[in-house]
């Protein structure tokens, strides 16, 4: 076989450019997939058209249709990438189920209250594995990092992966048990409160504050932390009142006694807690003993 003319061979961000533009018929859509910008795309497929010296589209007011040449040269591309995605993956496969290594991208709260105090287990069942755990609100990028395990709220973004239910979770208010001396007993207590909020998860409260039956409660002030660890210590420093995750609070070290939960009504169930994966990892050993240590860890968490 003789060796490939570098020449003839477009560069490769153009080539993606052009699967993506061609198979989505639209410019804009091609930018959104590749985090690019439409006239980025549009320069990489000018590129490629003065290349071959013929029009790849044509280009409408409020659309793009591929021509002739770019309806066979699109079957060509699309093949191309896909066997170097193939390949590629399979490299990558090789690497994971060789390596002694297992990356897991998990939620903060998650990572302190279940991982971290389940972590001398792990190591006693399975001393040759080391994890490197990345806790985070993002969701993982399975198909451009080295992840091999993440923990979730919902089943976005997971199409072409494994997503199993570890856990049901709610709401649950704590404070420090002086807030529930100075009088904090029933759920409209909070309007007298600072409510302790979280970024990331902005209907907490009103989900909690709809099933108490107060959806119109007005507290005394609020208060908005980038992370579940720092709006619990900031309850714990007497602040306000966080909404915590039940029933895995109550692995929280220092529950009961530096946070409580001031009522006795429990909310329903509202999310839940995912383990996702790799289809094509299902059978991997090392993904199979994570999935039972996690399991285990929430079982005895909850």
């Amino acid at each position: 076989m003789d060796a490939p003319d570098p020449r003839a061979i477009p560069p490769l961000p153009a080539l993606l450019a052009f699967e993506r533009a061609a198979t989505q018929l639209s410019f804009r859509r091609a930018a959104r997939d590749l985090s690019l910008s439409p006239s980025a795309i549009s320069h990489q497929i000018r590129g490629l058209e003065q290349q071959f010296g013929t029009k790849l589209f044509i280009r409408g007011a409020r659309s793009v249709r591929l021509t002739a040449d770019g309806e066979r040269y699109l079957a060509k591309v699309a093949a191309a990438l896909a066997t170097l995605q193939e390949a590629s993956r399979d490299m990558l496969r090789q690497r994971r189920e060789t390596s002694g290594e297992l990356w897991i991208s998990s939620l903060p709260f998650f990572t302190s209250a279940v991982l971290l105090p389940a972590l001398p287990e792990f190591k006693r069942r399975h001393p040759q594995l080391t994890l490197r755990i990345e806790a985070t609100h993002q969701y993982a990028d399975f198909a451009g990092s080295r992840v091999d395990v993440a923990i979730r709220y919902g089943r976005e973004h997971s199409a072409g992966l494994k997503v199993e239910p570890l856990v049901r979770v709610s709401g649950q208010p704590v404070c420090t048990p002086a807030l529930v001396k100075a009088g904090l007993r029933q759920p409209d207590d909070l309007s007298r409160e600072v409510l302790i909020h979280v970024t990331t998860q902005p209907r907490a409260w009103p989900a909690w504050l709809q099933q108490a039956g107060l959806p119109q409660l007005a507290p005394r002030g609020h208060l908005w932390l980038d992370s579940v660890p720092a709006m619990l210590e900031a309850a714990e420093h007497g602040l306000g009142v966080a909404i915590a995750i039940a029933p895995l609070i109550k692995a929280r070290p220092g529950f009961g006694k530096k946070l409580v939960a001031p009522f006795a009504f429990e909310a329903e169930p509202s999310e839940t807690i995912y383990l996702v994966s790799r289809t094509e990892q299902a059978r991997d050993r090392r993904i199979a003993a994570v999935r039972r240590w996690i399991a285990d860890a929430v079982a005895r968490a909850s």
